[in-house]
């Protein structure tokens, strides 16, 4: 399958003239101040007003989003190496585990302690995107992503990392209008920490590692509703700690109508939000993990448009810590985040 995916990408490498913008804009304006209303900024067509991400101020309609699809996909333009642009699949808002980098303060966390700083960092490689593909004429992208998520217990006297554990996966992403839909082949090893195996000398340590294979499917109704749905499959798990392999994850997010802003100068955003995620796990005999947040979210609308997030969390199930996953727990928490 690799050496056929590389096959497609030299292919479609040879036939990319990224010099050329679009064939008819070899050079698209810089500027919005000498264009008349009603013509973007960015590509220097003409836009309806009913468009999606189209912000009109008073020199001119800004467009971002849809410049990526109007001016790149009819240019002969067959996909573009390391886009500089968003994921077709974004990441889960609710999810405890997101890809983000994040920090957080957790309260009254059965599973780890009273008091758990967790945090988590990831990068995402977005290696290449194809344009028109299939009958919708949609975007294949195929991403290497990587991340850690670790939690800290600040209240016992060396503030010992508990758990850390690690992910790298590949996806292949495919969106097209409202649609999208990620395969997604991870691995995650979960390991304990120095300083909390030397404050519990008799921990049976084990080594959760396995190796995942997931679909997900995602709708969005409108710029600001957007539901999602998946399973997944364990395909490896280490003999010293076996689990079941199946689970099923969905979820809703919305952007709530009050306290909204928009930059023109800046190009950015800001928007309340409340999301959910709800997982069932055959290791747990399909009882029901929820997450529930609550935040504010500020955007860039353009380039890669990662996001800033303030959100209260709520979690009820069991833990997604490593080795005490099979540990109930229900907590709250504040968190920061920095992602897509």
């Amino acid at each position: 399958m690799l050496s056929i995916l590389l096959t497609l990408l030299l292919s479609t490498s040879n036939n990319v003239e990224l010099t050329h913008f679009c064939a008819e804009n070899e050079t698209p304006p810089k500027a919005k101040d000498h264009l008349p209303i009603g013509v973007c900024w960015f590509c220097g067509e003409e836009h309806d007003d009913d468009e999606s991400h189209i912000y009109e101020d008073d020199n001119g309609v800004v467009c971002v989003e849809n410049c990526i699809y109007k001016c790149l996909n009819p240019c002969c333009i067959r996909g573009v190496w390391l886009p500089e642009a968003p994921p077709l699949f974004l990441p889960f808002k609710a999810d405890p585990r997101q890809l983000a980098a994040s920090a957080g303060w957790r309260f009254n966390d059965q599973a780890i302690g009273r008091h758990v700083i967790d945090v988590s960092y990831f990068d995402t490689i977005q290696l290449y995107r194809w344009f028109n593909i299939g009958a919708p004429c949609g975007q294949l992208e195929f991403d290497i992503d990587g991340a850690l998520w670790a939690v800290f217990e600040p209240t016992a006297p060396t503030s010992p990392l508990v758990n850390a554990d690690y992910y790298i996966g590949v996806s292949l992403n495919y969106a097209w209008n409202c649609y999208s839909v990620r395969f997604r082949a991870y691995h995650i090893s979960s390991h304990l920490g120095d300083e909390f195996l030397l404050e519990h000398p008799g921990f049976d340590r084990r080594n959760p590692s396995a190796e995942y294979i997931d679909l997900y499917g995602s709708y969005y109704m409108n710029d600001d509703f957007r539901f999602y749905l998946g399973g997944g499959y364990v395909v490896h798990r280490d003999p010293s700690f076996r689990i079941k392999r199946g689970y099923v994850e969905g979820g809703a997010e919305v952007y709530l109508p009050w306290f909204r802003f928009f930059s023109t100068c800046h190009m950015t955003e800001g928007r309340p939000y409340f999301a959910l995620n709800l997982r069932t796990r055959q290791e747990h005999d399909w009882d029901l993990d929820q997450t529930y947040v609550l935040g504010y979210e500020f955007a860039k609308l353009y380039g890669l448009e990662r996001k800033l997030r303030f959100y209260f969390e709520y979690h009820e199930g069991y833990s997604l810590e490593g080795q005490f996953c099979h540990q109930r727990t229900d907590y709250f928490s504040f968190r920061i985040s920095y992602g897509f």
